[in-house]
């Protein structure tokens, strides 16, 4: 398979590039650099719909953007993952839980694709295609993702600077909240992709 360099690859990889600086700017720990990490977190999200639009808006989408853009996809997941579990604003199991999803459904996707099915093909039925490939599914995702990463940044950030702040108990039920609810949206796309990647693993 020929990999062609395009703008859209362009913009994954800015993603990725994008969340390590935003954990470099959170472990700072200065005022500024973690207001910016906040903003940070919110336009790496929106880099991750950004990419797939400009592939299908000019027409360059290929096999190896595809799987390049999921990849980008679990890099960032798992590196603010990581990060807010080992500082302690939310859940180690969240991460381990993630991290574990999308390990065993890139494995199934690559057996898949090995036998000529891209990564959204496999789904037969309409519920599956809905929750891993509709368009509504992956941006209602992707926002929540973007809100709860940023709760956690926020969370930190008052942690670090303004530890009194009257609402903070409010902000940790927040993070509890939609980190559970990201982590629960992640299991239910993972799902269908378990069950019907199988065919593909004999």
């Amino acid at each position: 398979m020929k990999v062609k360099f395009n703008i859209a690859n362009l913009i994954t990889t800015l993603r990725i590039i994008l969340a390590f600086i935003t954990v470099a700017l959170l472990r700072i720990e200065n005022y500024y650099t973690l207001i910016v990490a906040i903003f940070l977190i919110i336009f790496v999200v929106f880099l991750d719909f950004l990419d797939g639009f400009v592939a299908r808006k000019l027409g360059i989408q290929t096999e190896f953007g595809a799987l390049y853009d999921i990849t980008g996809d679990r890099i960032v997941e798992y590196i603010y993952w990581i990060y807010f579990s080992v500082v302690h604003i939310t859940s180690f199991w969240y991460a381990i839980i993630v991290i574990v999803r999308g390990e065993l459904v890139n494995t199934l996707r690559a057996a898949a694709f090995k036998k000529g099915k891209k990564p959204y093909d496999i789904h037969k039925s309409k519920l599956a295609r809905f929750l891993v490939s509709s368009g509504w599914m992956r941006t209602s995702y992707a926002i929540t993702k973007a809100v709860a990463f940023s709760f956690m940044g926020l969370d930190l950030f008052l942690k670090k600077k303004i530890p009194d702040f009257a609402y903070l108990n409010y902000i940790d039920t927040a993070v509890s909240v939609l980190g559970l609810l990201v982590v629960i949206i992640c299991i239910a796309r993972g799902l269908p992709v378990i069950l019907d990647a199988k065919e593909y693993t004999k």
